[in-house]
């Protein structure tokens, strides 16, 4: 009695099958670019040849949670954010969502920190701001694209100084050149203390925005919206591990000591 034969799968199948089993190794040896802000330490900043800071470990770790190759690219934030709403890089961050960035990027569920956005003063002339109307036909220095919460961004009838870096921006308000700076407190506290030039010359006179911080996702870059799930994936695994907390503390503790 002849014995069955062996059915044997197709020539393109197998070929397919081999295709895709290559495609996905690929994908899992793939180093994915996202985009980090250079100049903006403690949180993230580009020094010694590597990016640095508070976000730029916790972005690391969530994606190394999630099994998944990055590498994190300095820019200057505005660059940074140009490059990934055309799609040329996957991700950037820290942003700041507003009605804008939400309609021009992926934002994931999971924030990476929070921080409050301060108006400073000089010292000897600092007076509570308690209404952002009071700042009618004022100075004020920004950085270049940066958001800093819609109750400021729509003011019409202020003078806004844009500057490169927030030192910049303190420097002129230390110099006279504007009436008021914006910045964030962990940014501004870091400043004084690595310029001491600076220290004790300023007085915050309003909190302009207390927002979260978010990684944000281009629209239009082919692995965009899976590297979002993976990073949502780690940042979950990392809260719950006990990982995320513990970078936290790690930057949290030199401020402290100070």
């Amino acid at each position: 009695m002849d014995k069955p034969a062996c059915r044997r799968a197709p020539l393109w199948l197998l070929l397919a099958l081999l295709g895709l089993g290559l495609a996905q190794a690929v994908r899992a040896d793939e180093i994915f670019r996202i985009g980090a802000e250079d100049d903006w330490y403690p949180f993230t900043a580009y020094r010694a040849g590597q990016v640095v800071g508070l976000s730029a470990d916790i972005v690391r770790a969530a994606f190394a949670a999630s099994d998944t190759r990055i590498e994190l690219q300095p820019y200057p934030y505005s660059r940074c954010m140009e490059l990934t709403r055309t799609g040329q890089l996957a991700a950037c961050f820290n942003t700041a969502p507003d009605a804008r960035i939400a309609a021009e990027y992926r934002l994931p569920s999971q924030p990476l920190f929070s921080d409050d956005i301060l108006l400073w003063a000089n010292h000897e002339l600092a007076a509570p701001v308690t209404d952002l109307a009071q700042l009618a036909k004022h100075r004020v220095a920004v950085t270049i694209g940066y958001e800093y919460g819609s109750a400021f961004d729509s003011l019409q009838n202020i003078q806004r100084i844009p500057v490169r870096r927030d030192y910049n921006g303190f420097l002129m308000l230390q110099h006279g050149r504007v009436d008021f700076t914006a910045a964030y407190r962990g940014t501004a506290e870091n400043l004084f203390r690595e310029h001491p030039e600076l220290a004790g010359q300023f007085a915050p006179v309003a909190t302009l925005h207390q927002p979260q911080l978010f990684l944000s996702f281009s629209r239009y870059h082919p692995q965009a919206e899976l590297l979002l799930e993976r990073f949502d994936q780690g940042m979950r695994r990392i809260k719950h591990d006990g990982r995320y907390q513990q970078i936290l503390q790690q930057w949290q503790q030199p401020q402290a000591a100070d």
